[in-house]
C-alpha cells in the first residue's frame, strides 16, 4: 500500500487533511496575561521545574540539574519530540542537535561528529546508552547499526558538544552522547508499532510489556524488528545495501526504600547487513563483491544508587559481548565495566565529587582479507580511571566556579589527565553566562597501534593505481584538544529560551598517514606508509538554538552552527592527505522544527534542514523537509503519517573522492511511512 504512494500526492494528502482538521487556539488574552505575570513572580528554581524547554539533564555535571544551570553546551532532546519528526533510530534523531553533523553513507552506516571532523570514522565522540560506553576501541568509533531500541522507550537524549572528558574521559573530545530509556514504571501496559514504508524502512514491527512484581518493583520486556530498502547510488541503481535487524530486552527497576534504587537491564540483537565492497583480488586490482556483514551482540548492566544523609552514591557495572563477521574481518570482543561515584556536599556553598572505575576490553580477530590485519590475533587491554570534581559557590545566586579532572592509566599510552575549569555567571534570574577551558585525549585504537591496512590509490602522473599499505605504529600517541567556550542562556518565561555558545579548539598531534618508501618496481607499485601524529589545527565556531512557543498548541525550535576547521601539518611530515579534512565538515547548518497541536486528537509537524557543502568530499549542500501527522484516532490506537525529504528524490550526504574507500555512499532518498501504535 505504501509503495504505490506518489510523493507529491502523499504531502498534498498531508497538507489537505491539516487544513481541514485545524481548529485556533482561542485562549483568553487576559488569562493569558494573567498566566504570563503569575511565572514571572515565579523564583527561577521553581521555573525551571516546569519549563517545557529547561528539562534536567545528568550528563554534564553526573547529577541531575536544570539545563539551564548547567555550565556547558549542553542540549537535550525529548522521546516525545523525536516520535514527533518521524524519526525511528538513533542516528537519525541526532540531526535536531545543533552542532552536530549526521551524514547517512548508506542504509546501515552514519558518519557522526560534533564540531568539525567528520570522516569516514569519527574517532572524537563519545556514545553512552544509559551509561554503558558504546565507542569501539578497534578504530575508535561507533558502530551506529547496533544501536537500537524501540522510540516510545526513550526519555531523552542529553548532547554536550565540546569536550566532556574532565568527568566521563577520554575520547569526549568534540562531543559526548548519552541515551537514557525511561524507567520500568513509565511503560507499563502493552504497546504494539507497526511501521510500514517505502524508500528507508520497509517495515518496522514492536512489541512491549510492562509490569510490576510488586509496588516497589517494575520490569517491562520488548522485542522490535526492523527491515530496511538500500539507497541508490548517484546513477539510481539499487546500492546493495539493505538490511535488517532484530533485537529485544527487559528493563526491571526497584525502589525498596525511599533511600535505596536499583535498576537491571539487558539487550540481546541480531542485524544481517549487505554491503557492496571494493576488494583487492589476487592481480591487485580492486573488484565489486557483494558482501555480507553478520552483527551479533548481547550486554547486561546493573546500578545501585544510595542517597544518602547528605549526598548519595552510585555504583554501575555492565558486560558486553559483541561480534562482528565479513569478508574484512572477524571480531569478537568482550568488554566489563566498573564505575563507583560518591557526591559529598559539605554544605551550601560547597560540594564535591568523586569517582574510580575500571574497564577491561578483550577482543578475538580473524581478517581473512589481506585488506586488514593486525600484528596478533587476540589482545586485552585495561583501564583504570579515577575523576574529582569540586563545586564552589563564588557568591550566592551569581558566581558557581567547577573544577576538576579525570586521570586515567590505558594500554596505549599510559598516563593521561584531563582537567577542566568552568564558570557559571548568573546575573538575573533568566540570564545565564557561562565559561570554560578544558582538555581531552583521544587515545589510541588497537588499528592505529598494531593494524596494517592495504588499499589502492589511483595516480594520475602514471595513469595507474598504487598499492597503498598504512602500518599502525606502537609509538603513536594521543590526539590533545585544548578547548575555549563561552555561552549564554536567556530564560525570560516558559515559553521562550535562547542557547549561544562560541568556541575555539586547539588540536595536537593529529593523525596522519606519513610515507616511508615506493617501490616501483612491483606492477602496480607499492607504497608503504606509517601513522603518525604530524598534524595539528584549530577549529572555531558558534551554535545558536532558539526554543518559541508562540500558542499553547504550538512550538518552535530553530537551530544554527557555523563551524570552520584549520589544520596544519608538522614540518617535515610528507602526508599528502591530512590537511584534506578540514573540509571534511559542512561550514554552515541550520534547522527549523513545528510541533503543532491542531486539535487535541491530531498533531501537524515540520523539520527543515539546510546543511551546506562538504568541500573535501564535493558533497553538494541541500535543503530537507520531513512532515509528519499524526492522529490519536482513540485512547488506545495512534496513527502516524509522514514523508521524509520532501523536496528531493534523493540526495547525497558524504562523498567518494578516496579511491581507496572500500565502500560506495548512497544517497538519501524521498520515503513515506504509515505507522499504527496500540497501548493494550
Amino acid at each position: 500500500m505504501i509503495a504505490s504512494f506518489k510523493p507529491w500526492l502523499a504531502s498534498l494528502c498531508l497538507l489537505l487533511l491539516a487544513h481541514i482538521t485545524f481548529a485556533a487556539d482561542t485562549d483568553d488574552a487576559a488569562a493569558k496575561r494573567a498566566r504570563l505575570q503569575a511565572l514571572k513572580q515565579l523564583p527561577i528554581q521553581q521555573l525551571s521545574k516546569i519549563e517545557f524547554y529547561n528539562p534536567d539533564a545528568q550528563l554534564a555535571s553526573r547529577k541531575s540539574r536544570a539545563l539551564i544551570e548547567n555550565p556547558s553546551a549542553l542540549f537535550v532532546l525529548t522521546g516525545k519530540e523525536i516520535q514527533r519528526a518521524g524519526i525511528t533510530s538513533l542516528p537519525e534523531a541526532l540531526r535536531l542537535v545543533p552542532g552536530v553533523q549526521v551524514a547517512r553513507l548508506y542504509s546501515n552506516r552514519w558518519a557522526i561528529s560534533a564540531r568539525g571532523l567528520n570522516g569516514y570514522i569519527s574517532s572524537k565522540l563519545l556514545v553512552m546508552v544509559d551509561g554503558r560506553t558504546v565507542y569501539t576501541p578497534l578504530r575508535s568509533e561507533v558502530f551506529w547499526d547496533a544501536q537500537d531500541m524501540l522510540v516510545e522507550d526513550i526519555d531523552r537524549i542529553e548532547v554536550i558538544r565540546g569536550p566532556g572528558a574532565s568527568l566521563w574521559g577520554a575520547n569526549a573530545v568534540n562531543g559526548i552522547i548519552n541515551i537514557v530509556s525511561k524507567k520500568a514504571r513509565q511503560t507499563q501496559g502493552g504497546l504494539a508499532t507497526l511501521l510500514l514504508g517505502n524508500g528507508d524502512e520497509n517495515a518496522i514491527l514492536g512489541l512491549r510489556y510492562g509490569g510490576q512484581f510488586n509496588s516497589k518493583t517494575h520490569y517491562r520486556v520488548y522485542g522490535k524488528a526492523v527491515d530496511y530498502d538500500s539507497l541508490q547510488t548517484a546513477q539510481g541503481e539499487s546500492g546493495g545495501n539493505d538490511w535488517n535487524t532484530r533485537r529485544m530486552g527487559f528493563r526491571v527497576d526497584g525502589a525498596p526504600d525511599k533511600h535505596n534504587e536499583w535498576t537491571l537491564q539487558g539487550d540481546t540483537y541480531n542485524n544481517q547487513l549487505q554491503q557492496v565492497r571494493r576488494l583487492l583480488n589476487d592481480e591487485n586490482r580492486f573488484v565489486l563483491v557483494d558482501n555480507a556483514l553478520n552483527v551479533q551482540g548481547a550486554n547486561v548492566l546493573g546500578r545501585w544508587q544510595q542517597a544518602l544523609k547528605r549526598g548519595e552514591w552510585i555504583v554501575q557495572s555492565y558486560y558486553d559481548w559483541t561480534q562482528r563477521s565479513d569478508r574484512l574481518f572477524d571480531e569478537t570482543r568482550h568488554t566489563f565495566d566498573l564505575d563507583f561515584q560518591h557526591r559529598i556536599p559539605l554544605s551550601l556553598r560547597q560540594e564535591y565529587l568523586w569517582g574510580a572505575g575500571v574497564r577491561h576490553s578483550r577482543d578475538d580477530i580473524q581478517t581473512p582479507s589481506r585488506m586488514l590485519s593486525y600484528s596478533t590475533d587476540q589482545r586485552e587491554d585495561w583501564l583504570f580511571s579515577a575523576f574529582v570534581q569540586g563545586e564552589f559557590v563564588l557568591s550566592p545566586k551569581r558566581w558557581r566556579l567547577l573544577l576538576g579532572s579525570k586521570f586515567e592509566h590505558n594500554s596505549y599510552t599510559g598516563f593521561e589527565y584531563q582537567p577542566s575549569v568552568r564558570l557559571l555567571w548568573s546575573p538575573h534570574e533568566q540570564h545565564r553566562l557561562w565559561a570554560a577551558v578544558s582538555r581531552a585525549v583521544r587515545t589510541p585504537s588497537r588499528t592505529d597501534h598494531d593494524g596494517f591496512i592495504e588499499t589502492s590509490v589511483f595516480n594520475a602522473a602514471i595513469n595507474a593505481p598504487i598499492i597503498f599499505r598504512v602500518n599502525g605504529s606502537p609509538d603513536y600517541v594521543s590526539e590533545t584538544l585544548l578547548a575555549y567556550e563561552f555561552g549564554y542562556r536567556y530564560l525570560p518565561s516558559r515559553q521562550f529560551l535562547l542557547d549561544a555558545t562560541v568556541f575555539m579548539h586547539e588540536l595536537e598531534n593529529l593523525r596522519t598517514v606519513e610515507p616511508l618508501g615506493l617501490d616501483l618496481t612491483q606492477r602496480p607499485p607499492f607504497l608503504l606508509t606509517q601513522i603518525d601524529n604530524q598534524l595539528y589545527g584549530e577549529v572555531l565556531g558558534a551554535e545558536l538554538s532558539l526554543h518559541w512557543q508562540p500558542l499553547r498548541s504550538w512550538r518552535l525550535t530553530a537551530n544554527y552552527t557555523y563551524t570552520a576547521v584549520y589544520l596544519h601539518l608538522q614540518p617535515g611530515s610528507r602526508s599528502v592527505f591530512a590537511e584534506n579534512e578540514e573540509g571534511d565538515h559542512p561550514k554552515h547548518q541550520f534547522s527549523l522544527r513545528s510541533q503543532w497541536d491542531l486539535t487535541r486528537t491530531v498533531q501537524f509537524d515540520h523539520v527543515f534542514y539546510y546543511v551546506g557543502k562538504v568541500e573535501g568530499q564535493a558533497t553538494p549542500d541541500y535543503l530537507r523537509w520531513d512532515v509528519h501527522l499524526g492522529w490519536q484516532v482513540q485512547r488506545r490506537l495512534q496513527l502516524n503519517l509522514g514523508l521524509r525529504n520532501a523536496l528531493n528524490q534523493r540526495h547525497p550526504e558524504f562523498g567518494n573522492v578516496v579511491d581507496g574507500n572500500t565502500e560506495i555512499p548512497g544517497e538519501v532518498p524521498r520515503s513515506a511511512y504509515l505507522q499504527l501504535r496500540y497501548n493494550f
